[in-house]
């Protein structure tokens, strides 16, 4: 197994310790920020723009992804299609009116809209 391929298990990992207060969220995102996500298409990207999938809970719209291929079943019914990305590059990139959702496979963790802008505003060029 190569290291890309090991880190969306640590990244279920932590998000697991993070929830249980072992590790702060702060390592959690920084490990989601340098690991390669999938973002689901509802279109083929190669045809044209990436279509993803956006899931409205409590009155947010989230964009949601996937930490691992085997994640991607969640969304499997609405999105045949996914884009690798490099977390930090989405985050920078995403319509900044979403939050985020990312699966796991079996679990999930949001990234609230006011905790994007922050990461957005720290990645930003001074």
């Amino acid at each position: 197994m190569t290291d890309a391929e090991q880190i969306p298990d640590a990244l279920a990992t932590l998000a697991a310790r993070a929830e249980a207060g072992e590790i702060s969220h702060h390592e959690l995102i920084e490990t989601f920020l340098d690991t390669t996500i999938y973002v689901p298409s509802m279109t083929d990207p190669e045809a044209g723009p990436i279509d993803p999938v956006i899931s409205k809970i409590e009155d947010v719209d989230y964009l949601v992804i996937a930490s691992n291929v085997d994640a991607l079943e969640e969304t499997l019914d609405v999105a045949q299609f996914a884009v690798p990305m490099d977390g930090r590059v989405l985050v920078v990139g995403m319509n900044p009116d979403l939050a985020l959702l990312v699966n796991l496979g079996g679990a999930a963790f949001a990234l609230p809209k006011p905790m994007l802008d922050d990461l957005r505003a720290a990645s930003s060029p001074a």
